[in-house]
C-alpha cells in the first residue's frame, strides 16, 4: 500500500509539472517538424563568427558554440527578426526545410532513412549572435540556414 501511495504521489507530481510546462511561459513542449515558435525577438547584434562547423540536415541538430547549446527553430514571427548586413544574414531568413532534405529528383527508388552527406560548404558557415539568446547560422554554400535559440527545445522526430 505504501508503494502504491508513493507511485500515486509521483504520478500526480509529474502531471502537475508537465501541466505547468504546457500552460505557457518557459520552454515550449516537444516541437513538431512543422512547428513555428514565438520565442520573442532577437535583441541587438553582438558579433558574427565565420567558419563555424554545423550541419542542420534534419532541423533538430544542436549546435555547441563556446559552451552554449543552440537549438534550431522556425520563428512564427519572422517579420520581426533582424535583417542585419553586419550579421551576413540572407534575404530569406529562417530555416529552409526544403534545402535541408534530398531534392525529390535525387531520391532513390528505395528510400532508406538516413542523413544526406553535406555538400560542399553545407557543414561550415557563419554564426551571427544576438542579445536575448538568439543566433542565426548560414552555410557557406548558402543552401542551409536556421535561427537558433539557447532555450532548450525537445524535438519529436529523430534523424
Amino acid at each position: 500500500m505504501r508503494t502504491m501511495r508513493a507511485w500515486t504521489s509521483l504520478s500526480v507530481t509529474a502531471a502537475l509539472v508537465l501541466g505547468g510546462c504546457a500552460s505557457g511561459g518557459g520552454t515550449p513542449g516537444p516541437v513538431e517538424w512543422d512547428s513555428e515558435l514565438d520565442l520573442g525577438v532577437p535583441g541587438e547584434w553582438i558579433e558574427t563568427v565565420v567558419d563555424v562547423e554545423y550541419y542542420p540536415a534534419c532541423g533538430n541538430e544542436v549546435l555547441t558554440y563556446e559552451g552554449d547549446q543552440w537549438h534550431p527553430f522556425t520563428p512564427s514571427n519572422l517579420d520581426d527578426f533582424p535583417n542585419d548586413p553586419r550579421a551576413l544574414a540572407t534575404a530569406s531568413l529562417g530555416f529552409s526545410r526544403a534545402s535541408a532534405v534530398v531534392p525529390a529528383e535525387a531520391v532513390p527508388a528505395v528510400v532508406v532513412p538516413a542523413v544526406v552527406e553535406p555538400g560542399p560548404g553545407d557543414d561550415i558557415g557563419t554564426l551571427s549572435l544576438y542579445e536575448g539568446g538568439f543566433a542565426h547560422w548560414t552555410s557557406r554554400s548558402g543552401d542551409l540556414e536556421t535561427w537558433l535559440t539557447v532555450s532548450e527545445l525537445e524535438y519529436w522526430w529523430a534523424c
